[in-house]
């Protein structure tokens, strides 16, 4: 198989997992994104990508493999293997003539930071570990070294070692997003949710390499720390998204984890009500939040609720009149409003925004209800 047939296979192989339910919709439009520009690169033949292009292959090749060979990991397992592009990014490819790790001749901290990308590529952590100490011994707070320590220390099981030493490097780079990424994950590991989005949210601001940022969509970190922070925060009088320390679209993205629309007999409406209340209070015209609001105040069956769901699902359309949910949800209700020409007027144009697999999929329900 050549390269592009490699990518236009695995474009089938996301749409296959997407409509198995062992991929979320989110992530997928994300991969997809990723393949297809690969696909179009190999068949133009265009080499001059930049950096962070170059380093997608490593990533969604192993990620590919993992997934043909059964053996795809939800959770971060997986994230071992694939931070090790992040310290290839950080630290550069090694220079000709130089040594692997053990052999002094390599002395320079960069010398001694591309032995330990090495070390660490070989599954050779204790070995890393050491070398990263040797580059500490010289630059008590080189950021790098720091966070990719303390990486490797959570990898091994030493969570609250690795938490001290991330501090350290967060401290010695604040805009770091390595440092950042890897002291969220592993504060939500050791279950302080409210901590991973403080550091969510401040990896965000560091202006994150687009490799970064897609690799944590993968791993599935933001939702899964924006879930965590609303359960755990069920029980608090929360009035806004700062109280949450959430982002506006992490906040939605865990309100819909929280309570799914598609399934409304199970999850929190009430508690998503309140995150996506605490979205538009920030935002009042963000499409996601009126369109999900309206959707769980349709579906409580009472009157008042119903009218203000359907003034909430109409803003949604005004302020953003190509957002694919907005569309699809108004069909819903004009659909149960036996109003069937406005449905398929909403659905038609829906069907020219290039929608999901899986919005594809609602909208083919609801055009089976039209008749």
């Amino acid at each position: 198989m050549d390269e592009r047939e490699f990518w236009l296979s695995s474009l089938d192989d996301l749409d296959e997992e997407l409509r198995a339910g062992d991929l979320e919709p989110e992530d997928h439009e994300v991969l997809a994104r990723s393949y297809t520009r690969k696909a179009a690169q190999v068949l133009r033949g265009n080499d001059d990508v930049e950096a962070s292009d170059e380093l997608e292959p490593s990533i969604v090749e192993q990620w590919a493999r993992k997934r043909r060979n059964g053996f795809w990991v939800l959770g971060f397992l997986v994230f071992g293997v694939v931070a090790g592009v992040f310290l290839a990014n950080a630290v550069g490819s090694r220079h000709s003539g130089d040594t692997i790790t053990g052999n002094d001749a390599v002395t320079s901290v960069p010398g001694l930071l591309n032995n330990a990308e090495e070390s660490f590529a070989q599954g050779n952590y204790a070995e890393a570990i050491a070398i990263y100490d040797r580059v500490l011994e010289r630059s008590p707070a080189h950021p790098t070294a720091l966070a990719y320590k303390g990486w490797l220390l959570s990898l091994e099981g030493q969570e609250a070692k690795a938490l001290d030493v991330l501090a350290d490097a967060v401290a010695a780079a604040p805009s770091y997003p390595d440092a950042r990424a890897f002291r969220a994950i592993v504060l939500f590991r050791t279950g302080d949710c409210a901590g991973a989005a403080v550091h969510l949210r401040a990896f965000d601001e560091a202006d994150p390499p687009d490799f970064l940022v897609e690799l944590l969509v993968v791993q599935g970190l933001r939702t899964r720390i924006a879930r965590c922070r609303i359960l755990q925060a069920a029980d608090d009088p929360f009035v806004s998204l700062s109280d949450l320390g959430l982002t506006v679209n992490d906040a939605v993205a865990g309100a819909l984890i929280v309570f799914d629309p598609t399934d409304p007999a199970g999850g929190s409406p009430v508690l998503a009500l309140r995150v996506l209340q605490a979205v538009l209070d920030e935002q009042p015209n963000n499409a996601a939040a009126l369109t999900f609001s309206g959707v769980i105040l349709v579906q409580t069956g009472l009157e008042e609720q119903i009218t203000e769901g359907i003034r909430r699902i109409n803003l949604a359309v005004e302020a953003a009149p190509n957002y694919p949910q907005a569309r699809l949800w108004r069909a819903w209700v004009f659909i149960g409003l036996d109003q069937m020409e406005q449905a398929r007027s909403d659905l038609e144009h829906l069907m020219t925004l290039n929608p999901s697999a899986e919005i594809t999929r609602l909208v083919n329900e609801l055009q089976a209800r039209l008749g």
